[in-house]
């Protein structure tokens, strides 16, 4: 029963990681235009304290954009949960839940990593953004607080990608672990 279960918990994963990256990556350029037709940006950044250097400056500036990302992100917890329900399917079982968790976090790390690694790899970086937008979202915003390439250390941005990579499907492994009180009860009788 458990190899039958994996795929279609793992597909069901991409299926609906595919449309919260659409809906975040529309979203987001809808968020943009607004942000740029009102001259949100500018303002953020001149709330920002003057002792910033202009390139945080710049980077508060994009924070806008990046909340409907975040948005999407917090999306996979009921989306986890609806999608047990819907199929009416048990919890998974442990060896199932590492794939599930790790099959995709391990996708996104290995694009940023190329991306970082080889010279020119910006279609690489493009393509994590593009085909993961709200761990990218998320990664793109820890860079910007974070202050990476300016003035945190290294470490702080693999940190970054390791967590932001592992947060979508765990979000969504978190809400197929829910407790839905009718698929329960049959998954307590089953056992006894």
């Amino acid at each position: 029963m458990r190899r039958l279960l994996l795929r279609p918990t793992l597909l069901e994963f991409c299926r609906t990681h595919l449309i919260f990256t659409a809906a975040g990556a529309l979203f987001t350029v809808l968020t943009g235009l607004v942000t740029t037709v009102f001259h949100l940006s500018e303002t953020i950044m001149k709330a920002a304290p003057p002792d910033w250097s202009n390139a945080s400056k710049t980077s508060l500036g994009t924070l806008p954009v990046l909340l409907p990302l975040l948005l999407c992100l917090a999306a996979y917890l009921p989306a986890g949960r609806l999608v047990r329900l819907r199929n009416g399917w048990a919890r998974p079982e442990v060896p199932d839940a590492l794939v599930l968790l790790l099959a995709p976090a391990a996708a996104f790390w290995v694009l940023v990593g190329l991306g970082a690694l080889i010279p020119h790899g910006y279609g690489l970086t493009i393509a994590a953004a593009l085909l993961n937008s709200p761990a990218y979202g998320l990664f793109t915003l820890y860079m910007v607080t974070t202050g990476w390439g300016i003035t945190a250390p290294p470490w702080a941005g693999y940190v970054g990608a390791l967590v932001s990579g592992l947060l979508p499907p765990l979000l969504y492994l978190i809400g197929s672990y829910l407790p839905i009180r009718a698929l329960d009860e049959v998954e307590e009788n089953v056992e006894i």
